[in-house]
């Protein structure tokens, strides 16, 4: 029998998974519009930018992450080689500090917040009965809510909400409080907090996005015999008598794993898609006449414009470097690449009171970075596409999980596999 042919739209995470899920199985065309893969993880170096290297975002893995980390070992990236591991590490800048142990699960977490510092005996008992609260409402809950309904049943005073609550919500979640899905954080923490300790590890990238995680997927790719089209914008999709027009061209079948905002433009019958709200992810790069050694390779804040901060230098890259993330920067006001700069810096030198204006700055901002994770949202239906034999894929589709990389590729697997039953 001929190979079935599958096209796969759209070349970010989600589609680079699908069309490493099939390969083996089908043949395969990828088409990505832009001129490189990755979506909205990869890099952006410019040759004269002067920095290290500079990405879409400062994009941090955690150890739960088992099917992107997969995924990138079947395309031979050695973790030890791309990633700085950690335990889990809570460091603020002006608040609360602690590291989980390296015990088994729950013992790494309690053992950690136990030895925390700036909080005292009763502030730590707070925050682990919050904790064992969440987890007992995550196993119960029958209906979703918003976490801000959730830290007011709870009576969660305002300074644990500012210094553990809100952070933690707007960098998983990247979602207010008052819209943020308590359900899916419950997900979030149970499978990579409390299941194991190794879930809860921060994997933090050592290089460029497109040097150490997108040319080893795409060598994979072509390796598995996947015709690669970047710079190719699909403009029609078609379902035909024999098979699933792209653009005039056959396929059996299509994934279909583009933003969903592009979704609707190619496929009228995703209409739904245009009602879904985004919010926009910042990352600010800066470069320094003088190293900066962070006290710890991620510092937060939990007051202030940047809300984490990543040293170059315990990358093993430049230490005059660091990279600045801000979530939910569409909160904020229409600041320029100056002014994202200088509100940057002004965080930075509370650690470094005499610091001298950087050097270099560049800003880059995904002004539709993730869908809004918000309370008993549910992906609109696909059956009717399916019966089209087009299959979506992309992080915003994930039943339990925010849009997150690992989502992404989860879902790519997902629509590949759903793909291959259906020939």
């Amino acid at each position: 029998m001929t190979r079935p042919t599958v096209a796969v739209i759209g070349g970010g995470w989600a589609g680079l998974a699908a069309a490493a899920a099939l390969a083996e199985s089908a043949d395969v065309t990828l088409f990505e519009a832009g001129k490189v893969l990755g979506g909205r993880a990869r890099s952006v170096s410019p040759a004269d930018s002067g920095f290290d290297f500079l990405d879409n975002g400062q994009h941090l893995l955690v150890g739960a992450y088992h099917r992107i980390l997969a995924l990138l070992q079947r395309a031979g990236v050695a973790e030890n080689d791309a990633f700085l591991r950690l335990p889990l590490t809570w460091y603020l800048a002006d608040g609360i500090r602690f590291q989980a142990a390296r015990l088994k699960a729950p013992w790494h977490l309690l053992a950690g917040i136990a030895r925390g510092e700036h909080m005292g005996w009763r502030d730590k008992l707070d925050l682990l009965r919050q904790m064992q609260a969440l987890q007992r409402w995550h196993r119960k809950a029958e209906a979703d809510i918003s976490v801000a309904e959730w830290l007011a049943a709870h009576k969660v005073d305002a300074r644990w909400q500012q210094q553990f609550w809100q952070p933690l919500v707007w960098g998983a979640l990247n979602t207010p409080l008052a819209q943020a899905s308590t359900w899916r954080l419950g997900n979030v923490l149970a499978d990579g907090v409390w299941r194991q300790r190794e879930d809860s590890d921060m994997l933090i990238a050592r290089r460029d996005l497109g040097e150490s995680w997108v040319e080893p997927v795409a060598g994979l790719l072509r390796y598995l015999g996947v015709d690669i089209r970047c710079g190719h914008r699909v403009q029609q999709l078609h379902s035909g008598e024999h098979g699933v027009l792209v653009d005039g061209e056959v396929f059996h079948r299509v994934i279909v794993a583009l933003a969903p905002y592009h979704v609707a433009a190619l496929l009228p019958q995703a209409a739904a898609f245009n009602s879904l709200v985004y919010h926009a992810i910042t990352t600010v790069y800066l470069r320094y006449a003088q190293p900066l050694p962070l006290p710890q390779p991620l510092v937060g804040f939990a007051t202030g414009t940047a809300q984490w901060l990543i040293g170059r230098g315990a990358l093993g890259g430049d230490a005059r470097e660091v990279a600045a993330v801000i979530s939910l920067s569409d909160q904020l006001p229409p600041y320029t690449s100056a002014q994202w700069a200088e509100a940057v810096h002004r965080d930075i030198q509370r650690l470094f009171p005499a610091l001298p204006p950087p050097l270099a700055a560049r800003t880059i901002t995904e002004k539709r970075a993730t869908v809004a994770c918000t309370p008993g949202y549910t992906p609109p239906p696909q059956d009717a596409l399916a019966a089209q034999h087009v299959y979506l894929a992309g992080d915003y589709l994930h039943p339990r999980y925010p849009a997150t990389l690992e989502a992404a590729v989860q879902s790519g697997e997902s629509a590949a596999t759903l793909c291959l039953r259906s020939f």
